[in-house]
């Protein structure tokens, strides 16, 4: 299956879903890289997050949006997941832990991963576990928290599974 990346990694609409301190860095970073999409939240508890009004459920979205960034529990993951899938958005973000790399420590684990897979279907998703991405060319990411990068005409990529080494690394 080709999945092509292109509306997630450069996208022009991007979404947070959840809320708290990761939720308030991923608008907080967005704006500060000076993206110049449109900036959706969805919490059915906060009325607004950086000053984003929010939105109830992925339901009240406007539109699909381009990449999403799903900061919730492990199980409304693959529930949310699937309805952004449904809905045709590009890409999401899973920052959830718990699945099949938590296997050693939890049973159900590798099954929860299963379920976001196919929850998924052909819409790409990174992570899960995953802090995010930067991209500094186009000025867009999903990323909860600092770091050293600002925008760029042209550079190289840094890919790196770990967010402690591209934290370190674009600090530098």
């Amino acid at each position: 299956m080709n999945r092509d990346l292109s509306r997630l990694l450069r996208p022009s609409s991007v979404a947070l879903i959840g809320g708290g301190a990761w939720g308030a860095q991923i608008i907080k970073q967005t704006k500060r890289m000076g993206f110049a999409g449109e900036i959706h939240v969805v919490n059915p508890k906060l009325g607004s997050v950086e000053g984003i009004q929010a939105v109830a459920s992925v339901k009240d979205l406007p539109s699909a949006p381009d990449a999403v960034f799903v900061g919730v529990n492990r199980q409304a993951t693959v529930s949310v997941v699937g309805e952004l899938a449904r809905m045709g958005a590009g890409g999401a973000v899973c920052f959830a832990s718990g699945f099949a790399e938590a296997r050693a420590e939890d049973a159900m684990a590798e099954d929860l991963q299963a379920q976001l897979v196919a929850a998924a279907g052909g819409m790409p998703i990174l992570g899960p576990n995953c802090y995010g991405f930067i991209n500094a060319l186009d000025g867009a990411l999903l990323w909860p928290d600092q770091h050293g990068c600002s925008r760029v005409e042209t550079g190289v990529a840094i890919l790196t599974q770990s967010s402690n080494i591209a934290i370190n690394l674009t600090m530098q």
